[in-house]
C-alpha cells in the first residue's frame, strides 16, 4: 500500500469522526425539554376573612403562578372578581378544612380550579401561600 492511499484513509477517517461529532452534539438531540418560565401574580395584599361556622378567621397572602406572560394582564383586569372568588372560597371553609398540609393543598387546588373556571382551564399552574394564619 502506498503512502498516498494511507494518507487518504486517515484523512477520511478523521473527517468522518469530525462530522459525526458535530452532528451528534448539535443536531441529533434537539428534543431536549424546553425550559418553562413561570410568572407570579399577586391578587393584591392579604386576605382576612371569617371561616365557616366556628368564629375563627384566616389571614392569607396568596401568589398565583402562570406559564404564559399574557395571562398576567387578564389576571390584573379581573382582579376584583378573583379577590372576591378567593374570599368566597375561604369563607366556605371550616378550620378543619384548612388544617395541616393536606387541608392547605386542597385549598390551593380549590382556588386554582375556581380561578381557572373564570379565566380559562389550565391558565393557573400553581397557588402559593406567602402567609397563612388561622386564629
Amino acid at each position: 500500500m502506498n503512502t498516498k492511499t494511507i494518507l487518504i484513509a486517515v484523512v477520511a477517517a478523521v473527517l468522518s469522526f469530525g462530522i459525526a461529532f458535530v452532528y451528534f452534539n448539535n443536531f441529533a438531540f434537539t428534543n431536549k425539554p424546553k425550559e418553562i418560565t413561570y410568572y407570579n401574580y399577586s391578587p393584591g395584599g392579604e386576605f382576612i376573612t371569617n371561616l365557616k361556622g366556628d368564629g375563627k378567621f384566616v389571614k392569607a397572602t396568596i401568589e398565583l403562578q402562570v406559564a404564559d406572560k399574557n395571562i398576567l394582564k387578564t389576571l390584573e383586569e379581573r382582579n376584583p372578581q378573583i379577590r372576591d372568588l378567593i374570599i368566597q372560597i375561604l369563607r366556605g371553609k371550616t378550620e378543619q378544612d384548612v388544617e395541616g398540609p393536606e387541608g392547605q393543598e386542597k385549598l390551593k387546588n380549590d382556588i386554582k380550579n375556581e380561578i381557572n373556571k373564570i379565566i380559562g382551564e389550565g391558565k393557573i399552574v400553581n397557588v402559593y401561600f406567602d402567609e397563612f394564619i388561622v386564629q
